[in-house]
């Protein structure tokens, strides 16, 4: 094995990152993650003002590597009472930085987030065109549910 072929096959090591809440000096950072730039600002600004969602980064010495969307919804049970489900609106991982094990890392931070604020349920939504994520989630013990209904407003 050549020195060359030895480097391509050293694989990078994840970078020290730690898991914090978004604020609003996160908003530049956020919307370069995102993939229509035209409309992040916007996109960015509306989880950031609603009540029900809570941003949360993968945050290196580099700055902002990923963010997760999660979204809670107060469900009521067939037996009276209340419970919270968390939806993984999105995740997205720096396009740089992906298959560095980012994303499990801040994947994993959100169960633990919903998990402390004593949710039952933790969704994420994946098309089926978008096998990579279906995979993704899947491998983190996400299994596919059937049980939702949609219709186009």
């Amino acid at each position: 094995m050549s020195v060359i072929d030895a480097e391509m096959d050293q694989v990078v090591p994840p970078p020290s990152i730690r898991v914090r809440l978004a604020g609003p000096r996160d908003c530049d950072a956020l919307c370069a993650l995102l993939d229509n730039p035209q409309y992040a600002r916007e996109q960015v600004m509306t989880w950031m003002a609603s009540p029900a969602t809570t941003l949360l980064v993968a945050q290196s010495e580099s700055g902002v590597l990923a963010v997760a969307v999660l979204v809670t919804r107060i469900v009521p049970r067939l037996e009276g009472g209340i419970h919270k489900v968390v939806e993984v609106d999105n995740l997205v991982v720096r396009a740089d930085q992906r298959g560095r094990r980012i994303g499990r890392r801040l994947l994993a931070a959100a169960v633990e987030w919903s998990r402390q604020r004593r949710a039952v349920q933790i969704e994420a939504f994946v098309g089926d065109v978008n096998r990579d994520a279906k995979r993704f989630y899947e491998s983190f013990g996400f299994a596919k549910s059937s049980d939702r209904l949609v219709l186009a407003a």
